[in-house]
């Protein structure tokens, strides 16, 4: 009687490898949905997907075909997906979300940048603070540099701030202009919370009618350059 169950026990295991085997071959997809962290996928990414669901792929060629394509998407950060029965996909992903925005002088299209320094892709109007710059921007994929990264951050830091909406690179730094107030200048590099907090420091005393303050000369400022160890007024 042993025999018999250790028999069966192997003829219920050969079924279920062959079914794990082949079923995956057999299975005619013709249904993916895509969900991402803000709702239904970006067109962008639906478009992608969509080459792979025309019915007559097997479950395991459009496995190995959203591998490849969610895989190499700069739009994507991570992604999963799980198979409904009986023929649909389900796909869920985080998709990259632009941060800032860069311009080259004398162009109309901007570069959209995620929080790690990613060019995820170019669009002719934003909403997001532009800094412009001499050079073109990346490809989209590829990573802007350190000193375009920093001063992205302060860009942002002031737009939080003060609403800034554009800066530029200008002599190795960045010239942001306040609405109805000087002009700032920054080095493209250091720590960006110690200059943002140099600036709100600075914009305090001149904001300041107590004739006692630090800083001689203020009225009239034009121009705050944190470039150095102590700020210029000027």
């Amino acid at each position: 009687m042993r025999y018999v169950k250790v028999f069966f026990g192997f003829i219920l295991l050969a079924i279920f490898v062959s079914l794990f085997i082949l079923v995956p071959k057999k299975l005619k997809i013709n249904n993916i949905t895509c969900q991402s962290q803000f709702g239904p996928c970006n067109t962008s990414i639906l478009g992608l997907i969509d080459k792979t669901s025309n019915g007559n792929k097997s479950l395991d060629e459009v496995k190995k075909e959203l591998h490849g394509i969610l895989a190499n998407s700069i739009l994507i950060s991570d992604y999963s997906f799980h198979f409904q029965f009986p023929n649909k996909i389900e796909v869920n992903l985080i998709e990259r979300k632009p941060k800032y925005a860069l311009k080259a002088k004398g162009t109309d299209s901007y570069a959209l940048v995620d929080k790690e320094g990613h060019v995820i892709y170019f669009q002719d109007l934003t909403g997001l603070p532009v800094l412009i710059t001499t050079e073109p921007p990346p490809n989209v994929g590829e990573t802007v540099s350190n000193k375009t990264f920093f001063a992205l951050e302060v860009l942002y830091g002031m737009f939080s701030s003060y609403q800034v909406r554009e800066g530029k690179i200008e002599d190795e730094s960045l010239v942001i202009e306040l609405s109805q107030g000087p002009k700032v200048i920054f080095p493209l590099e250091g720590e960006n919370e110690i200059l943002l907090g140099s600036l709100r420091l600075v914009l305090s005393k001149l904001n300041n009618d107590d004739q006692d303050s630090k800083i001689e000369n203020v009225s009239g400022a034009s121009i705050i350059d944190l470039r150095f160890k102590n700020p210029v007024i000027k």
